[in-house]
């Protein structure tokens, strides 16, 4: 036993070990160690255990394991399982990465591939989208989103070409410019030379070519009420009127928000730092290829349902 600024040690050598651990370590090497100093510096266990906030069972427990381990034995043990029977195979935890890095695609898509890649070699192993999320989390490809506490009511103009909306965005400082019908959820996109009045008109009338009823866009500067331009086209193009969204409500625009975001997803991905339209516009019609057939294909099973 050594005695140390008031405080017990059993051995010389625990007093540097002691100085790289956390304070509950300390406490409780400081509470056992006097319980097994001899007369008059020794404590009963119960008083010990009570030192250090702990049952008389809890106790017993962590002696025992500073007899055996020292004083690692002492710091808190993971609580993680040692087997988990039901993890998910390696291999189609690597797949299911290597299909989010190719594609930049969401938890659904990822989900429907690798299905499809495990089927054709006679697996029967299925993933679903939940599962795939939780992939890439723990694999790091994705973070967790806040989510949304109250829930959004859905809406959606009842018939095709009832509502077109339309928003610019932009890809690695390229302009492109996005619309998509509110009902069928079919879009267009498109790049842009740049952002002026005229070139997003130009733009508008390439992607849709057919008249419509409302317009939906945000108070951006090539939509705004005072755009000149902007009138002409509506009164070609709309049937109806032109619709603004509320300042500071994003949600408005939501569906083409969630549009705009996976397309640029998708074309990081895949062109990296790249600003070639070429290779954009060409990526753009892939992108568009597939999210509107599983649109389609989901909106389907939804009425079959």
């Amino acid at each position: 036993m050594i005695l140390e600024r008031g405080n017990i040690y059993l051995d010389r050598e625990h007093i540097d070990v002691l100085k790289d651990e956390p304070s509950y370590v300390k406490e409780r090497y400081g509470a056992i160690a006097k319980t097994l100093a001899p007369k008059p510096f020794g404590i009963t266990r119960k008083k010990a255990a009570e030192m250090i906030g702990l049952s008389l069972r809890q106790f017993y427990r962590i002696l025992r394991r500073f007899l055996e381990e020292g004083i690692a034995g002492l710091e808190f043990k993971s609580t993680r399982p040692k087997t988990i029977p039901n993890k998910t195979p390696k291999d189609i935890e690597d797949k299911v990465v290597a299909v989010r890095k190719a594609t930049g695609f969401g938890p659904k898509p990822v989900s429907d591939i690798v299905n499809e890649s495990l089927r054709r070699v006679g697996s029967t192993n299925r993933l679903y989208p939940s599962l795939t999320y939780n992939i890439l989390v723990r694999e790091g490809e994705i973070e967790r989103e806040r989510r949304i506490q109250n829930e959004w009511k859905r809406f959606e103009w009842g018939h095709p070409n009832r509502l077109i909306q339309a928003d610019l965005t932009s890809f690695n400082g390229v302009s492109i410019l996005t619309m998509e019908d509110d009902h069928t959820r079919k879009g267009w996109a498109m790049s842009l030379r740049n952002a002026k009045d005229k070139t997003v008109i130009q733009g508008m009338k390439k992607l849709i070519k057919v008249k419509y009823d409302n317009l939906l866009t945000d108070n951006g500067s090539q939509f705004s009420r005072k755009n000149n331009e902007m009138r002409k086209y509506c009164s070609e193009y709309v049937n109806q009127k032109h619709i603004w969204s509320s300042i500071h409500h994003p949600q408005t625009l939501g569906k083409l928000s969630a549009y705009q975001k996976g397309l640029k997803r998708f074309l990081r991905h895949h062109l990296g730092n790249s600003r070639n339209r070429t290779e954009i516009d060409k990526f753009i019609r892939v992108y568009n290829h597939w999210y509107f057939s599983e649109f389609e294909t989901n909106s389907k099973d939804r009425w079959n349902a």
